[in-house]
């Protein structure tokens, strides 16, 4: 397999000149297999030669950019190869230093793509009716796309804020606490701190007496080692205070406030940063499309609540022809009560009739109308501004446009040639069974302890036969479900690669029925019941066969797409590599 066909791994789609944006959302799933298979194919032929001046000039121009190839008239700008460089995933990265052989391959997969989508609109492929209404529904994403990455573009956090943020998050107390299981010595240690009793002193004769538990000495704690409520009381006590008697699960607590630190953590910060500027930037989109409301429309609030789309009459259809206005728009059409209508029996794709059985569609109205009237007036906006003129929004279209032609093409031309016999599908399985087998499962359940003591004191009695459902509900030092940084396994079927290192290694060699201690990086101690163990096999057929398949396909594909390109004829190309280096330019 080609090394190259790795640019089809993870979340997006790349296609000729970057990663394709909102497949998700607009029903492009289908298609993909085609287009994952070409691309790696087209990734692997490397029949062609640079061809042109291997001179150290300058590249030549094409209304005013620089170009490095010239395909059937259609140019290849320095720009876009540049833009599909920087668009690979980072481990396929290509910097300044990356030899000239990459750059060139990259370049002649940009170039064997643009033959294969010219080849697709002289067949009158981007006439059909299917890509005209999937290029329409992308354009109107893009286009709200283009005006938000717009208008959050400058938004960032204060620095301020972030540094604030941040020191709550590192901040560590130094702490000395006792804990009374019961109320009443509980109430007695209060009275004794009210009469002006060192806390020292008392902490030290409760413990002596076994009466209450806990240390002498101070330690350091931060907020994912405490009690949400333990938190709350420190984050308000000044240095050198005792708190009130504190109400816990396990019983009461009183604390010590001796120090404060902050221990420097940049990957912390930089997280924080990111939250922050994200928090920062909803905020900010939320007030700005609340701007474009107050500035454009006129919502008719009592006509959106009155009407009522689950009633016998008039009916849902009748409502679908129903042209009373719910919304006006400055110089744009309204927003009527069939169009709303509409909007949901898009939504329930399963069928409204059973939506209203369900009582769904009335109370889904005013979210599905809240967002039909935001879509509107970002395009609105956008299109005011000329966010669709711009060469960004242009290109973002055109890629689509072309990924669409791209698996296409190759599916209703080059595919429906190409027959796969069935001892070649088995060949393929059977060569490549390791790639076709499931990972190690566990289903876990768990104890969270704050301190190992109780831990360990659990682990000896559920190996000595306790109930874990019993020890669950009755052992005490548990940590609150919940609580900050607190995993919780709840008796979930999990691949054992994807868990923790940490726990990866408790749980090794453990089977159905055994417990295991593991100690989180958190300081929380945690016993592991594995309660069943799926070790590693094969996949289920079908899944294996559909992607012996597909491979396969992929293989007898190479040939005629090949063939193809060959017939199409040699672009004049410049030597990019010799002149110019990834990210830079010349005048």
């Amino acid at each position: 397999m080609c090394a190259t066909e790795t640019l089809w791994e993870g979340r997006h789609l790349y296609t000729l000149n970057g990663p394709l944006p909102f497949r998700e959302r607009i029903g492009m799933k289908k298609d993909l297999r085609w287009r994952k298979m070409v691309f790696g194919i087209l990734a692997c032929l490397s029949w062609m030669e640079f061809q042109g001046d291997a001179s150290e000039k300058a590249l030549p121009l094409f209304k005013g950019k620089q170009i490095v190839a010239l395909v059937q008239g259609e140019p290849i700008t320095l720009e876009e190869l540049d833009q599909e460089r920087k668009s690979l995933p980072q481990k396929d990265r290509l910097d300044e230093k990356t030899n000239r052989e990459a750059i060139s391959a990259l370049l002649r997969r940009m170039i064997n793509s643009r033959l294969i989508v010219q080849e697709a609109k002289r067949m009158g492929l981007d006439e059909l009716p299917e890509i005209k209404r999937e290029i329409e529904s992308f354009s109107r994403i893009a286009l709200r796309e283009e005006l938000i990455e717009r208008q959050l573009r400058r938004v960032k956090a204060d620095e301020k804020e972030v540094e604030r943020l941040y020191r709550e998050y590192i901040k560590e107390w130094k702490v000395k606490s006792i804990l009374f299981r019961q109320e009443d010595p509980a109430r007695k240690m209060e009275q004794a701190l009210a009469d002006g009793k060192p806390f020292d002193v008392l902490a030290r004769q409760w413990i002596e007496a076994k009466v209450a538990e806990g240390k002498i000495e101070a330690e350091y704690l931060n907020h994912k080692q405490l009690l949400p409520e333990v938190s709350a009381v420190l984050s308000r006590m000044k240095m050198g205070a005792v708190s009130p008697r504190v109400k816990i699960k396990d019983g009461y607590v009183f604390l010590k406030l001796e120090g404060l630190r902050y221990p420097e953590d940049p990957e912390v910060k930089e997280r924080v940063r990111k939250e922050a500027t994200r928090q920062k930037q909803s905020q900010s989109l939320v007030k700005y499309e609340e701007h474009l409301r107050r500035t454009y429309a006129k919502v008719d609030e009592a006509l959106l609540k009155d009407v009522d789309f689950e009633a016998s009459k008039p009916g849902f259809d009748a409502l679908l022809k129903d042209r009373r206005i719910l919304a006006e728009i400055r110089g744009e059409s309204p927003i009527t009560v069939g169009d709303l209508a509409e909007d949901l029996r898009h939504r329930f794709y399963h069928g409204v009739q059973r939506a209203i059985e369900r009582k769904r569609l009335n109370q889904e109205k005013q979210k599905v109308f809240e967002d039909l009237l935001r879509k509107r007036l970002l395009r609105k906006e956008a299109l005011r501004l000329g966010l669709d003129k711009t060469d960004a929004y242009r290109r973002r279209v055109k890629d689509h446009e072309n990924s669409l032609l791209f698996g296409t093409f190759v599916q209703k031309v080059i595919a429906s040639d190409v027959r796969l016999r069935e001892d070649e599908v088995k060949s393929y399985y059977e060569n490549h069974r390791n790639e076709f087998t499931y990972p190690e499962m566990m289903r876990l359940w768990d104890l969270a302890f704050a301190k190992r003591k109780d831990a360990e004191k659990a682990l000896t009695l559920l190996r000595q036969g306790t109930a874990f459902q019993w020890a669950k509900s009755n052992l005490d030092g548990q940590l609150e479900r919940g609580s900050k940084n607190v995993l919780n396994f709840d008796g979930k079927l999990l691949t054992t690669h994807d868990l923790p290192p940490e726990v990866r290694r408790a749980i090794s060699g453990a089977r159905a029925g055994d417990f295991r201690l593991y100690e989180s990086s958190e300081g929380y101690f945690y016993v592991l019941l594995i309660e069943e163990v799926l070790p590693r096999g094969l996949s289920p057929t079908p899944r294996s066969r559909r992607v012996s398949h597909e491979r396969s396909l992929t293989r007898n594909l190479r040939s005629p797409l090949k063939n193809m390109l060959q017939s199409f004829g040699q672009p004049l190309m410049w030597r990019y590599i010799s002149n110019h280096r990834p990210g830079r330019t010349r005048s």
